[in-house]
């Protein structure tokens, strides 16, 4: 039996969003033009590549509203993840640091946010996860990528 991974955010900090549509706010007391903008930007990509759709909301959120908020209330520089104001009820906080301010980062962040956990980063990955080798082109898997080499050194 395998242990339970207490490193993945528990689903109950995780809500639905209807009709995969999320509102979202981005706070002008921590943001200026060009940092939200690395924002919207990143939520434009992010809805391309995806169903979801976002939609700004202009006004701050009030305590009852379920608004995905990106906000930097103590001025960090890192990208901090908590499950702090995740719930179906009130704004779904994201605290995104002024050093992370572009992409992949916000995108990581958000994937986090809206439920999709680090799985290929968790220690147990490999208990969950096979590898097809017959599906990967043998051109790629032979590149010298320190990550492939280091996981498929034998195949190469």
């Amino acid at each position: 039996m395998h242990e339970i991974d207490t490193n993945v955010v528990k689903t109950e900090h995780y809500v639905i969003w209807p009709n995969a549509v999320i509102p979202f706010y981005i706070d002008p007391e921590h943001f200026d033009h060009e940092q939200a903008l690395s924002i919207m930007t990143a939520l434009s990509l992010f809805a391309f590549k995806t169903c979801l759709k976002f939609n700004p909301v202009l006004v701050r959120p009030t305590g009852s509203q379920h608004v995905l908020t990106f906000e930097n209330p103590s001025g960090v520089r890192k990208c901090v993840f908590n499950t702090e104001g995740h719930s179906p009820e009130g704004p779904h906080r994201i605290t995104l640091g002024y050093g992370c301010m572009r992409s992949p980062q916000i995108e990581m962040m958000l994937m986090r946010a809206l439920g999709f956990p680090f799985e290929h980063n968790r220690a147990s990955r490999d208990l969950y996860i096979d590898v097809q080798f017959e599906n990967i082109d043998p051109v790629i898997l032979c590149m010298p990528n320190m990550d492939l080499i280091l996981v498929f050194q034998t195949v190469c």
